[in-house]
């Protein structure tokens, strides 16, 4: 008997919080072919890929202004903006050996300058935002935009790199699998969230040690310190039509879907506190929550 009225507890706990989170409002910011969206810190800006990541490109969210930021060599791949909207992306070349070398560059839409910040190198080059600034992390040099940064993580195969106060973690917190994607520190620091293929999502503290595991997502990203937004339904990121974005509690606690319609796709999550998503058509939107 004590053992039913504590699992009907628990249930109805559950149902309180699931019960707590109201979509506010949704905006379409872009009609078609924009995927990957990002925005920059102050709203001004709206940065997007095509479906192949063959053309980058930035939207004035105000005028309504389009500049291709680059269109050789992938880069709307990983591509990542500072918070004073300076865009870091990843051009990649095949050379004449047969193999590919990436070079990191950087584009400054105050200005419109284009400039190469980490040269070309064979093997892995990851733009990875680190607090207000951006690290770009290869895997025989870096390029960091301040000389000090903000803790950060990123992922290299089955092994999570954290990086805090320039003192590297290197650890394997699910194990061995098929790889491990979308690491990212929590707001506060103090925690970090990665998806391990096949296993499902993880979130440990700043030295690797595994606090919570989650529901197998997609493209996951903080909300707050308490809260992740993801892509519900492990299947391919961009043509998955069933998949959806929800709201999890970092302890796995609760778990809300936020968009009635299917195809919703690539969260991200503003700095004002905005969900940033885009559909299987390329719709951009920008959906509105609250928590009470």
């Amino acid at each position: 008997m004590k053992n039913k009225i504590l699992f009907f507890l628990t249930i109805s706990l559950v149902a309180v919080s699931l019960q707590a989170q109201r979509v506010v409002s949704t905006t379409t910011l872009v009609d078609s072919a924009a995927y990957f969206p990002q925005m920059s810190d102050d709203g001004r800006w709206l940065l997007y890929s095509n479906t192949e990541s063959t053309v980058l490109t930035l939207l004035n969210l105000s005028t309504g202004e389009k500049t291709v930021v680059a269109d050789k060599g992938y880069p709307g791949f990983d591509a990542r903006m500072d918070a004073s909207g300076r865009v870091y992306y990843v051009a990649q070349q095949r050379r004449s050996n047969g193999l590919l070398y990436r070079s990191g560059r950087c584009y400054d839409p105050a200005t419109g300058r284009h400039r190469q910040v980490l040269k070309a190198q064979h093997g892995q080059v990851l733009p990875v935002r680190a607090g207000a600034d951006v690290v770009i992390e290869g895997e025989k040099k870096s390029y960091r935009s301040a000389k000090r940064v903000a803790p950060y993580a990123f992922t290299r195969g089955s092994w999570l790199h954290i990086v805090a106060q320039g003192r590297p973690v290197v650890c394997q917190p699910a194990g061995e699998c098929a790889g491990y994607l979308w690491a990212q520190v929590s707001p506060a620091g103090d925690k970090v969230l990665f998806e391990a293929a096949g296993r499902g999502l993880y979130v440990c503290d700043m030295q690797g040690r595994v606090l919570h595991r989650l529901e197998k997502c997609l493209m996951p990203s903080w909300f707050d310190n308490d809260h992740i937004v993801a892509m519900g339904n492990n299947g391919n990121v961009q043509r998955d039509m069933r998949s959806g974005i929800i709201l999890l509690s970092a302890d796995g606690g609760s778990r809300v879907t936020l968009t009635d319609e299917e195809g919703c796709i690539q969260p991200s999550v503003t700095a004002d506190g905005r969900i940033l998503f885009t559909t299987k058509s390329g719709t951009v939107k920008l959906m509105t929550i609250t928590l009470e």
